[in-house]
């Protein structure tokens, strides 16, 4: 499979990438996906209920540790398009060369090739480098980064409850000391919030979660109880909310 690496270096794969290709009869139309490899490996068998378990391919002996989103190449804006996207992301830019067929089986097919044609590179690469394959978030090279794509491809509930538990854990990790542990919930509540909109206040949750408590644990569950509300469009509570925070927080001298 031959994998033109417009950014990035094909030696060293990042680990995400968008893939595109071009249209043969319009070769400014161009499709694109992206590839994605899991820091961490998923049974996806675990979450199938028994009656269909039979019915999930077989992944193997390390499960499901790289797939590509959407599952066929999806035209884009252009190519200066997904350049600036890659750019701003940090990801890997991969030209999979022009194609002819639209139709979606095949599409699906290519799409397969590159992501066992990425992931071999990747695995060849961290061989070589002495790395693990897949690892824990944060200790991996670009750990962060595949943290941040995995949170984008999340629905804005599973981020809000993902973002409970970091924040539990940050204010555990704080009270016990572990400073490394604190660093890294932070990083990827961080993450988080780069996927969220602005008027969720993730930067001032963090703030909250840092202060002292009781006073940052009650601060941190009301901004946590604010963004579900925004999500659920309940408004009244936000107001309520907004009022208690306002109570709370120090104003400014």
């Amino acid at each position: 499979m031959d994998l033109t690496f417009e950014r990035g270096d094909p030696a060293r794969p990042k680990g995400h990438a968008i893939v595109y290709v071009r249209d043969a009869a319009d070769r400014d139309s161009i499709a694109a996906t992206y590839v994605i490899i899991l820091p961490v490996t998923v049974d996806i068998t675990k979450y199938v209920p028994p009656f269909l378990a039979q019915q999930v391919p077989n992944l193997g002996e390390k499960g499901l540790t790289a797939f590509a989103f959407p599952p066929a190449p999806e035209k884009v804006a252009g190519h200066e398009h997904v350049a600036r996207l890659a750019e701003d992301r940090d990801d890997d830019l991969i030209f999979a060369g022009t194609r002819e067929s639209i139709d979606p089986g095949l599409l699906m097919a290519l799409v397969g090739e590159i992501v066992a044609e990425y992931s071999a590179r990747y695995e060849k690469w961290t061989a070589v480098a002495g790395q693990p394959v897949i690892d824990k978030p944060g200790e991996h090279p670009g750990g962060g980064e595949v943290d941040e794509v995995v949170y984008a491809l999340m629905s804005e509930a599973d981020r809000l409850n993902e973002l409970t538990k970091l924040v539990g854990r940050l204010r555990y990790a704080a009270e016990g000391g572990d400073s490394a542990t604190v660093d890294e919930a932070e990083s990827q509540i961080r993450g988080i919030a780069k996927q969220m909109p602005a008027n969720r206040r993730i930067d001032r949750l963090l703030a909250a979660a840092h202060s002292k408590p009781p006073e940052g644990a009650r601060l941190a569950q009301l901004y946590l109880e604010r963004a579900y509300c925004l999500f659920r469009e309940d408004y009244l509570r936000v107001k309520a909310l907004d009022a208690e925070i306002a109570a709370m927080e120090p104003r400014p001298t």
